[in-house]
């Protein structure tokens, strides 16, 4: 934690906030790197199950189809978020250096490193798979045996938890920096996760600031859309006390289009503020030709 004072937050969060503003088309790729590659087409309510049994009784070559509508747009969400998670580090790093940067640059530079963000994305849902089970079978198994089982289960779910949420933490860095270290220095997918845990490891401190620093950001964000939708919905109200249907029609895709936007901007702000950190904590100057392992791991240099 002794280097943790030579990053300066509130600067990288104005100057990410600045960024993000400013180059309103990288919105676009904040809007599908925001995305978890359609993880929301996977949401199940209590009713949903039953609903889909019945379509499958009823009419198995529509629920066959259904299916494979939601696997096409799983893959397509999945595919625009890999393209997008690399066009807008590369977008964010270029805009950071007042170079022009264009959509269609920011859309090849995504595609340029489409492979080795998705080797890397793979990567880190095997491992996050392994772990998680081999933290939750001994619960599961403990837990299946009568009440001593579930005492012992509860015992282990104490001791496992911290070591979770640590791992889930340093995953999570390893693979931002890691998804950073592919874009910007063209590096190999274990090349750049050994670069991501090594720099996490010698960072630790500043990427624990900067992952509270998201979180408050993300705290802020969230109470201030509540309070715009509030705002924004005071003209609809009105016209409600008339006419509820035309109020509903109008405004809620009024509402939508406004999330959507907001929701976009906020992704890129947050994409411009880790890119910026790790530029700043590994020692990056603006060229790939500038990267070195381990060297960089060390370096310090201006936002």
């Amino acid at each position: 934690m002794e280097n943790a004072a030579l990053m300066d937050y509130w600067g990288l969060v104005t100057r990410s906030l600045r960024l993000s503003w400013k180059h309103k088309f990288l919105w676009f790729f904040g809007f599908f790197a925001a995305s978890s590659g359609g993880g929301n087409v996977g949401s199940w309510q209590e009713e949903g199950a039953p609903w889909l049994q019945d379509l499958f009784l009823r009419s198995p070559h529509v629920f066959v189809l259904l299916i494979m509508a939601l696997v096409i747009v799983g893959l397509l969400l999945l595919v625009l978020n890999v393209i997008s998670t690399g066009g807008l580090i590369r977008g964010v790093s270029e805009a950071g250096r007042e170079r022009p940067i264009t959509f269609s640059a920011t859309w090849r530079a995504g595609l340029s490193t489409f492979w080795r963000l998705l080797g890397l994305t793979v990567l880190a849902i095997l491992v996050f798979i392994v772990v998680t089970m081999v933290c939750v079978v001994p619960i599961v198994v403990s837990a299946l045996g009568g009440p001593p089982g579930i005492a012992i289960a509860f015992v282990i779910a104490a001791v496992l938890f911290l070591p979770y949420i640590a791992f889930l933490l340093a995953l999570t860095f390893t693979v931002t920096y890691a998804e950073r270290q592919i874009v910007l220095r063209d590096a190999g997918v274990f090349d750049a996760v050994r670069y991501g845990w090594e720099l996490l490891r010698a960072r630790v401190g500043e990427s624990f600031l900067l992952w509270l620093t998201a979180l408050l950001s993300r705290l802020v964000f969230i109470l201030g859309l509540i309070a715009a939708l509030a705002v924004l919905a005071i003209p609809f109200f009105i016209i409600g006390i008339g006419n509820a249907f035309v109020a509903l029609v109008l405004g809620i895709p009024v509402g939508v289009v406004f999330i959507i936007l907001a929701t976009s901007w906020f992704s890129t702000y947050l994409y411009a503020l880790w890119t910026l950190a790790y530029e700043r904590l590994s020692g990056y100057g603006g060229d790939v030709e500038e990267s070195a392992w381990p060297e960089a791991v060390g370096a310090t240099g201006d936002v």
